[in-house]
């Protein structure tokens, strides 16, 4: 008995040993998977019954394999020195720009938006603002880490810190603006995170605007969002969609 409580034990003592990392951010991510399987589950059935003939569990099978590959990138991702992330962010983020200009003069129009660029070979469509979102964040957090000494100076520290977040969001705010707010207000919370704004002799009231201007963000892109469930409800894209898979 003794044994097998000593074997369960190393078993536990080994899983968590190759599971590291925050555990509220393992528990969020589990729970967000499984809000976004009855989301998904929830909102497609008039989708399924006219792409697949009433099979409804088609997009849930969809999702939770979506689900299990980021998993899987994640437990990966999570293992490599946060270092490397720091040298390669610079990178992406150099390669996410020139790509958002051809998207925004050149990418595939899909619902009045230009958001997408097609693969040539595989024949896909690519969504650059996810590249660009990511890349943004990453290179974000390299900059707030490495100016923390010069981070309440507004022009060695603000401005090389913003210049970023605009451009981003500026080159994705034509095709998708809920998109642009909402990483703008992200940028927001991560430079106050990273003390950008807590000189109030530079920035006297910014703490209450970051607030706020989260705050409308997120409702205004929560009702963007939200119309355009309606219309899709509606079958006001549908057929849209439909052509543009085809």
């Amino acid at each position: 008995m003794e044994q097998i409580v000593n074997h369960k034990s190393y078993i536990a003592h080994r899983f968590g040993s190759r599971t590291k990392g925050d555990k509220i951010i393992w528990t969020s991510v589990i729970l967000l998977a499984l809000v976004s399987l009855l989301a998904v589950y929830s909102s497609t059935g008039l989708l399924a019954y006219k792409m697949y003939k009433g099979n409804t569990e088609i997009y849930l099978f969809k999702q939770f394999a979506f689900i299990i590959v980021g998993v899987l990138i994640i437990y990966f991702a999570h293992q490599v020195n946060y270092i490397i992330y720091s040298k390669v962010a610079k990178i992406l983020f150099l390669i996410s720009i020139p790509l958002l200009i051809y998207t925004l003069f050149y990418g595939v129009k899909l619902n009045e938006g230009s958001r997408w660029i097609r693969l040539p070979i595989i024949n896909l469509t690519f969504q650059t603002s996810d590249l660009a979102k990511l890349a943004l964040f990453m290179y974000l957090s390299r900059l707030l880490s490495k100016k923390q000494e010069v981070i309440k100076d507004f022009k060695k520290g603000f401005l090389p810190v913003i210049i970023p977040v605009a451009i981003v969001c500026i080159l994705i705010a034509p095709a998708n603006l809920s998109t642009a707010l909402l990483i703008g207000a992200t940028s927001m919370m991560l430079m106050l995170i990273g003390r950008i704004f807590h000189n109030r002799r530079v920035y006297p009231d910014l703490d209450d605007l970051v607030a706020s201007t989260v705050h409308a963000n997120s409702r205004l892109s929560i009702e963007h969002g939200t119309r355009r469930g309606q219309l899709h409800g509606n079958g006001g894209y549908c057929n849209q969609d439909r052509g543009e898979g085809e």
